[in-house]
């Protein structure tokens, strides 16, 4: 990765994001500048061992779009289609329907209910 975004950008990026935790805080690091420009979201661990900042989506902005969310659901404002629902018990036939990629909607599990 680190020499395909070099051969994009020379002189490293302004700014990194971490989206997989796949253990690469320390390329980020190197392509960023410093663990002040890299945010991750997927690796607590690394962000501690490394001094990256780690997001988890509770503050600024996500905080005022849940505070919103109610209202905008109650004025029908927002909506979140759902494609098919499963018991909980049946996880993996929901994971199937999810790869096929042909379920319009949200697949929701259902916890102590049935379809």
């Amino acid at each position: 990765m680190v020499q395909r975004v070099r051969a994009l950008a020379p002189d490293g990026v302004d700014l990194a994001l971490d989206v997989a935790g796949n253990g690469v805080l320390p390329d980020l690091i190197d392509l960023a500048g410093g663990p002040e420009h890299v945010v991750t979201i997927a690796d607590f661990a690394g962000a501690e061992q490394y001094g990256v900042r780690f997001s988890r989506g509770d503050a600024g902005r996500a905080l005022y779009t849940l505070d919103q969310i109610g209202d905008l659901i109650e004025s029908g404002g927002f909506s979140v289609p759902v494609g098919a629902t499963f018991p909980l018990t049946d996880i993996a036939e929901a994971h199937r329907a999810g790869e096929t990629g042909q379920v319009g909607g949200k697949l929701v599990l259902l916890v102590g209910g049935s379809r």
